[in-house]
């Protein structure tokens, strides 16, 4: 059927494809959808100036025309490495839909949780990861407080990262939870990362001890 095209119209189509994770480099839509780049082409002059008119950086897209295991591996590190909320649902729906469906095709890692997992990743923190809200940071971050975990950064993402990523993600620093829970964060970091004779991990036991016994 003959579809009548403007820019807006072409804009909505290649938006489209990208939330289907489709790939949106050059010669692959000229292979799978002709027609909508003839269009594109026809209304912008390249396809490329008709992705960007769609608010999507094409730049990037042409970087990753080519998914690879290891492309996709670095792209999942890169996105953990921000704070983002890596379950399936977000990055399917908000964050890299391209990512989603590249990482699950059988010729990659065939599921979300393979791909996470080979990317050094935790299927099921990432997966719980989800479950955070405001109050459970905050009364988490008291509770590692109370027993005496050492709460600089670098020390409690060795004690609980499913704990400091939610946190980051949602206050956007580790430096504003700690404020919002009612800690001194300045006197947080001039501490010592950990109380002599305590091994990574110890307190992080300790805390859940005291949660089983509360």
């Amino acid at each position: 059927m003959y579809r009548k095209w403007n820019k807006e119209a072409i804009a909505m189509e290649i938006v489209s494809m990208y939330e289907s994770g489709e790939n949106l480099n050059y010669s692959s839509v000229a292979t799978n959808n002709l027609t909508l780049l003839r269009a594109a082409t026809r209304y912008f002059g390249t396809w490329e100036a008709a992705v960007n008119f769609s608010g999507l950086d094409y730049e990037q897209i042409r970087r990753y025309k080519s998914w690879t295991r290891e492309r996709i591996i670095a792209r999942v590190q890169e996105l953990h490495a921000q704070g983002v909320d890596l379950s399936w649902r977000n990055v399917c729906l908000n964050v890299d839909p391209q990512l989603a469906a590249a990482a699950t095709k059988k010729s990659h890692f065939g599921s979300w949780r393979e791909a996470l997992e080979s990317s050094g990743l935790n299927y099921d923190d990432i997966r719980r990861y989800r479950e955070w809200d405001d109050e459970r940071v905050l009364a988490m971050v008291r509770e590692f407080h109370k027993n005496g975990a050492g709460l600089n950064a670098k020390n409690m993402e060795s004690e609980d990262i499913t704990l400091i990523t939610a946190a980051r993600r949602r206050f956007d620093s580790w430096h504003q939870a700690l404020t919002a829970a009612g800690l001194d964060y300045r006197e947080i970091v001039q501490r010592a990362p950990f109380k002599r004779g305590l091994g990574r991990g110890q307190s992080k036991r300790a805390l859940h001890a005291t949660t089983t016994k509360n």
